[in-house]
């Protein structure tokens, strides 16, 4: 009995070195180094996220552990780093995002709709623009847009590293549809960033179009609001140094010239003025006295003369409009003006 029992183990022993160990499909780790990726290591791959996914978009534990747990185990995975081949990045960062789309229909709760974008957006993949474009269009939560506008930002340099010019384009226009739909700050900040880094000649037109738009609704007195007004700067700062058209760098300048009669104190940022200032000193060359002190309201008239200065150098064709606080006070001071002027051809006529 003892020596049937050693052979059936001596058979099992054989039978175990001839077959190579199966990695658990909870598990992923065995792929983590290999130079190329198999079919069957694809189907370990789309079983591992079949177990993880659900928990994404699907947890119902009050405090959400499960789901941020899953996006973590997501993400993990995803992360770059000298222990994961780029052959099982590419083919995790594919396979998770087809999880993720085929799950997304089940994500119907704020906070499943909050971790499944987060996840979309820190994998960085080409293939997740559409996504994150739809739910910056069409999602009913605030935070859902906000990570779909960050994570269009955060791919934005791989889609210019790329050479992608029909992502550039779609990824611009889907701005441009938030920019006349979504009033947060905090959302359309990262669109502005994202759009700074974008090389398309669509891009810099939506960035100089939604500047205009946003300056003239939003009040630069809370802390995001000046923060995305100075990303917004610093985006057509970088959109103007690559701009080739002429009608491009016009379209840019107005924005600037925009932004300078629209910002209004009281602003959060005390460096918000100064710093449109020393953009359009840097991509102009030149300067209009932008007093470095004497408070907001003489950086204020810095900034009006700046306006003058582009209209009448004609760099841009027309002023813009004006904040009716500032429009009053023009036309109080040309009426004067005029008044003095007529006073005195009186005076002086023999």
């Amino acid at each position: 009995m003892r020596r049937a029992a050693c052979l059936a183990v001596v058979a099992i022993l054989a039978m175990a070195a001839r077959c190579p160990a199966q990695q658990p499909t909870g598990s992923v780790e065995n792929l983590r180094e290999k130079k190329s990726i198999s079919d069957d290591d694809r189907q370990q791959i789309r079983q591992w996220l079949g177990t993880v996914v659900p928990d994404l978009v699907t947890g119902t534990d009050p405090d959400r552990r499960r789901m941020v747990a899953a996006r973590e185990k997501i993400l993990n995975e995803a992360r770059r780093d000298v222990n994961r081949a780029a052959a099982f990045l590419d083919a995790f960062g594919e396979e998770a995002v087809n999880a993720l789309k085929q799950a997304e229909k089940k994500a119907v709760s704020p906070e499943a709709r909050l971790n499944l974008l987060m996840t979309v957006a820190k994998l960085q993949r080409l293939d997740a623009i559409p996504m994150l474009r739809t739910a910056l269009e069409k999602d009913p939560y605030p935070a859902s847009r906000y990570w779909a506008a960050k994570g269009l930002s955060m791919v934005a340099d791989n889609v210019v590293e790329k050479v992608v010019p029909h992502l550039e384009q779609e990824m611009a226009e889907s701005a441009a549809k938030a920019f006349d739909a979504e009033t947060a700050s905090i959302t359309l900040w990262p669109l502005f960033e994202m759009l700074g880094k974008l090389d398309h000649e669509r891009a810099h037109d939506v960035l100089a179009d939604g500047v205009i738009k946003v300056v003239m609704q939003t009040s630069a007195s809370d802390p995001v609001s000046a923060r995305m007004f100075g990303e917004a700067i610093r985006s057509l700062e970088r959109a103007y140094g690559r701009e080739v058209r002429p009608e491009g760098k016009t379209r840019l300048l107005t924005a600037y010239a925009t932004l300078c009669a629209w910002l209004m104190p009281p602003i959060a940022d005390p460096g918000l003025l100064a710093g449109l200032n020393a953009s359009l000193e840097k991509i102009t060359g030149e300067g209009v006295g932008f007093p470095a002190v004497g408070g907001t309201v003489l950086q204020k008239l810095a900034l009006l003369e700046w306006v003058e200065k582009l209209v009448r150098e004609k760099r841009i064709p027309r002023r813009p409009s004006l904040p009716p606080a500032v429009e009053a006070s023009v036309k109080e001071l040309t009426a004067s003006g005029n008044s003095s002027d007529t006073t005195g051809g009186e005076t002086a006529t023999p």
